[in-house]
């Protein structure tokens, strides 16, 4: 009997020491992936964070490790054989399968809830700084003065600044991209303390229009727009619900159209810059009939100057899935297409989760923020926050 108290204390002991290194690499990661700016070139820390989080958290028994790991180390073993077998660089090989098996892994790890707050707490801090950094702009600098400050911040790796009429500048700064996700998890559960939540959702509100980024506020529209009417409301509310939105259609219909033909046009250059990536990326795949279908291999890099960029080494682009179709070709990324859907399903559950990560996706397909780190982060929290609603639910049917 002593004996079996001891191994109980032991493995809370354990588990309480597993738990603390976890929030510890859990801060780190956060702190990295949302502090880039000034941080940028500490980021090799962040991985490793992330790769501590993963071996102290990866939970499976022997059924679960033949059934699932296994397959996805054999897959993985296979991408890494063929991309070496392309030639392609060694460190870029392991760099592009860890991000493979840490997207795959995430949603099998589930972290402490607590883990949530932290999240908050330090994109709370980025929301800060893009506050701050606007209005000191607006106040001290104009359209002359701001250039090299702008010149800075692309010469240190960390984004841009920049504004078309000196009353509003936007700060697509490096760090930004779990400001939408957290303002819309939210909603679903208590991110934000509750007796202030909807300060806090103003704050990152501000932050992200201040942002600059298109996409975030496309998905933020969606989001609110099926918000509004998936609420479960009477057949009469939801008359006044459309009608409402249809004067607001029309009242706003000129002004917005004004709007979107504005950001279009300044965003010209940005889409020509995604439509050359797209075209360089599938003529290089093209090449022959096998990369087609298998991918140039993890790793791999073009060797293209065109009239907007040169791609020569580039293992970054706007639009990251055609980069990541590249490396796979169609067999291989469809593959993973598929997995990441099917843990989505079964790991996520809570079809409020999936919503919010559904509008991820939409504003992250468009940025260098898919397939990535910031990703990991995302389905981590999203596991988590499963987990919170579940134990919600077990609590509320105890109480019935």
């Amino acid at each position: 009997m002593h004996f079996v108290i001891r191994a109980k204390m032991s493995k809370e002991r354990k588990n309480k020491l597993k738990n603390t290194l976890s929030m510890v690499l859990w801060g780190v990661l956060i702190f990295i992936i949302t502090r880039q700016v000034p941080f940028v070139s500490y980021s090799i820390l962040g991985n490793l964070a992330l790769l501590g989080i993963v071996a102290l958290n990866m939970r499976y028994d022997a059924t679960g490790f033949y059934r699932t790991f296994l397959p996805i180390l054999c897959w993985c073993s296979f991408l890494v054989f063929y991309a070496l077998l392309q030639g392609n660089e060694v460190t870029l090989v392991a760099r592009f399968i860890l991000i493979i098996f840490f997207l795959l892994t995430a949603y099998f790890i589930i972290l402490p809830s607590r883990m949530v707050k932290l999240l908050f707490a330090l994109t709370l801090l980025q929301c800060i700084f893009l506050i701050g950094l606007e209005f000191i702009l607006l106040l001290f600098f104009n359209l002359e003065t701001y250039e090299p400050l702008r010149h800075y911040f692309i010469n240190q790796g960390w984004g841009d600044v920049y504004t078309f009429t000196g009353h509003f500048y936007n700060i697509p700064v490096k760090g930004n991209a779990l400001l939408p996700f957290v303002y819309m998890l939210s909603y679903f559960i208590p991110v934000f303390p509750q007796k202030r939540k909807s300060f806090f959702r103003c704050i990152y509100l501000l932050a992200i229009v201040f942002a600059g980024n298109f996409a975030y506020l496309i998905s933020l529209f969606v989001f609110h727009f099926m918000l509004f009417f998936l609420q479960n409301e009477s057949f009469r509310q939801l008359q006044l619900k459309i009608l409402a939105l249809s004067f607001l259609i029309i009242l706003f219909f000129i002004p917005g159209l004004i709007f979107v033909e504005n950001v279009m046009s300044k965003k010209v250059d940005s889409m020509g810059t995604r439509q050359d990536q797209v075209e360089v990326l599938l003529r290089d795949i093209g090449q022959e009939n096998t990369t087609i279908w298998l991918g140039k291999g993890l790793g791999n890099t073009v060797s293209e100057k065109t009239n907007y960029r040169d791609y020569t080494g580039n293992i970054y682009f706007e639009l990251q899935t055609f980069y990541f179709f590249n490396q796979l070709g169609i067999i291989n990324f469809i593959s993973f297409i598929l997995l990441n859907l099917f843990f989505a399903y079964t790991k996520i559950r809570d079809p409020r989760l999936l919503f919010v990560y559904l509008c991820y996706i939409l504003y992250a397909f468009t940025n260098p923020y898919i397939l990535d780190s910031n990703q990991v982060i995302v389905i981590l929290t999203l596991v988590m926050a499963n987990k919170i609603l579940e134990d919600e639910n077990r609590v509320c049917t105890c109480n019935v």
